[in-house]
């Protein structure tokens, strides 16, 4: 049970309702923007960064799924895995690797370039600042801009996380 309401699209400002039912992602008539949307003018921000990050990013979207859905699990964020996990699906991502995230990066299913970006996921989670070991092991694969794209997807999908948990939105339909 939600400790908040979604907000109905009746009651939304209809800049926020458009927002919330448009955009390229196909993500955006979900429960996380009904809850967001209680707060107007907060929730186009979140959205626009949001959309960025999933339909304008260089990050290779495998690698981006793979990263949200480690986050997901090292914040137990059940609504953010289930969103993702389908995500995953439809850009490729193996189920042994979709398995495999939950136990962490040193799994032989993942590549080089997987494990670092889940050990960098990890130590930015879990220390808000990674190593330098870690840090260097991604940048020694991702352009700066991919790099930036890479951090800024760990970040805000532990926001993501973080507001689901506190305000318990349920999976649509569930």
């Amino acid at each position: 049970m939600p400790r908040l309401p979604v907000l109905p699209l009746e009651q939304m400002p209809e800049k926020t309702r458009n927002m919330i039912t448009g955009g390229k992602s196909g993500l955006s008539g979900l429960n996380i923007n009904k809850m967001m949307a209680h707060a107007e003018n907060s929730v186009r921000h979140f959205a626009r960064l949001g959309n960025s990050l999933l339909t304008q990013a260089e990050l290779n979207e495998r690698l981006r799924e793979l990263v949200i859905l480690r986050v997901a699990t090292l914040c137990h964020s059940h609504y953010e895995w289930y969103q993702h996990e389908i995500l995953a699906r439809k850009v490729g991502i193996p189920e042994e690797q979709i398995t495999a995230v939950k136990e962490g990066p040193d799994s032989p299913v993942f590549n080089y370039l997987e494990k670092a970006a889940l050990r960098y996921t990890e130590e930015v989670t879990l220390n808000v600042k990674s190593s330098d070991e870690a840090f260097n092991e991604v940048a020694e694969h991702l352009n700066h801009r991919e790099l930036v794209e890479l951090t800024l997807t760990i970040g805000f999908y532990n926001l993501v996380a973080r507001f689901l948990e506190n305000t318990e939105v349920q999976v649509e339909n569930q």
